[in-house]
């Protein structure tokens, strides 16, 4: 690849614009990222676009700095998972997550980025050196001005449920409520619970971004079952398919006279809960996983006792993840008229073809030299730009397409190619 500066028309890798980022001077030490690249297929992003992925995972705030060829870029954002509670604990739900293509950025400017901790689950002890408390709800993470808030805590047999981008699941006593995703389109509610003593009070799981938490059900006669967390959603922002913000399972306090199973934690990172069993004196939930904003596994537990403790799973920490188109690629093409990929025929009329995923304008040249009608093709991405070309010469033929991107001033960018012309057959035309 070869950038030149330009002198009318201008070339810059991006995709058109949906909305766009505030930025701000910069206030925050530098961003570090973890940097990757991709070539789309029309599955994972454009086909001939070459992405470059930061992914933000460290637990803080940060500036970025856009790079200055940059006018757009891809973003997901995922709020830290609420923790699970503990004693009769539910599951905690899911950090919301935002996934918005094509956000108009300023090149060169500072953007503020938050990636979101993960709420502390609860615990409830009698250990040496072991404090209880009650769970935390997630925090949130954010690019610019666009928020991800973080999880609900998982709701427990003294605690409420908590609200946030999913919401906790619902438990025992003043739990019983689950909570609600603040914004439906990143989150769903919790599930709520089964407050039966003889099935272990089976709760609710957290909520996922992609569904409520499950309820917390009992087979009479049979068993008792706390809620899986809600499922997450896929996100291919970095080339290839992962699930994100899956909320935390439900925990049994395990004392009835039935057995309790109990919940799973939803793909995209919850933690699974965990019960009390006869024997037991410590029970605890699942984390959630680091950087997927997964909830929390709530904990079930013996009563409080000495040498005992029920402590729910903190919550995944958030991400923020942003990719951008960097470079194109392209193979030589010809239309009708080809004998093949690369060879053309003398005096030949041929067309000439390219795909690329950006839009603005393509010129061709041989030799150095523009094409005639070849000049200003319109480039729409997903759509194959074409002009015809009649060779002149045999032998080695050079022929460069000059890509220019709209918008975007500065530079651009230059594919060279190289056919083989020979010498036709039939009657000249």
């Amino acid at each position: 690849m070869r950038w030149l500066p330009r002198k009318s028309l201008v070339w810059a890798l991006a995709l058109a614009g949906l909305s766009t980022v505030s930025t701000s001077p910069a206030q925050a030490a530098p961003c570090v990222s973890n940097t990757s690249t991709f070539t789309g297929d029309g599955t994972n992003g454009l086909v001939n676009a070459v992405y470059t992925v930061h992914t933000f995972t460290t637990v803080t705030s940060c500036d970025w700095t856009v790079p200055s060829s940059v006018p757009q870029v891809d973003v997901l954002i995922v709020g830290g998972g609420g923790g699970g509670g503990s004693w009769v604990g539910a599951g905690g739900g899911a950090g919301a997550m935002i996934e918005t293509s094509s956000v108009s950025v300023t090149p060169s400017s500072v953007i503020a980025i938050t990636v979101g901790a993960g709420g502390l689950g609860a615990i409830t002890s009698d250990r040496a050196g072991l404090t209880s408390r009650f769970g935390e709800n997630g925090s949130a993470s954010s690019f610019g001005a666009v928020t991800a808030a973080g999880g609900g805590r998982g709701g427990q047999w003294n605690a409420t449920a908590g609200s946030g981008g999913s919401g906790g699941g619902g438990a025992g006593s003043t739990g019983v409520t689950a909570g609600s995703a603040s914004n439906a389109f990143y989150g769903f509610a919790g599930g709520a619970p089964n407050v039966n003593y003889d099935y272990g009070y089976p709760t609710g799981g957290g909520g996922g971004a992609g569904a409520v938490g499950a309820a917390g059900t009992v087979t009479a006669s049979v068993s008792g079952k706390s809620g899986n967390g809600g499922v997450g959603k896929i996100s291919r922002i970095n080339g290839s398919a992962t699930y994100y913000a899956g909320g935390g399972g439900g925990g049994c306090h395990g004392n009835g006279g039935y057995v309790c199973n109990v919940g799973s934690g939803g793909l995209g990172g919850g933690g699974s809960g965990d019960g009390w069993f006869a024997g037991d004196t410590i029970v605890n939930g699942a984390d959630g996983v680091a950087n997927t904003g997964g909830g929390g596994g709530g904990s079930g537990g013996p009563h409080v006792s000495t040498g005992t403790s029920s402590q729910g799973g903190s919550g995944g920490s958030g991400v923020v993840i942003v990719r951008y188109i960097s470079d194109v690629t392209s193979t030589p093409s010809l239309g009708s008229g080809r004998i093949n990929q690369s060879t053309v025929a003398f005096r030949t009329s041929t067309q000439l073809q390219i795909n690329l995923p950006i839009t603005g304008k393509v010129t061709f040249l041989q030799f150095g030299k523009q094409i005639p009608g070849c000049r200003n093709i319109t480039l729409t991405p997903g759509a194959t730009a074409t002009c015809q070309w009649k060779p002149m010469t045999r032998g080695f033929i050079p022929v460069t397409a000059i890509v220019y991107q709209s918008g975007v001033s500065a530079l651009y960018k230059r594919i060279e190619y190289k056919f083989f012309s020979i010498s036709r057959s039939g009657v000249r035309a």
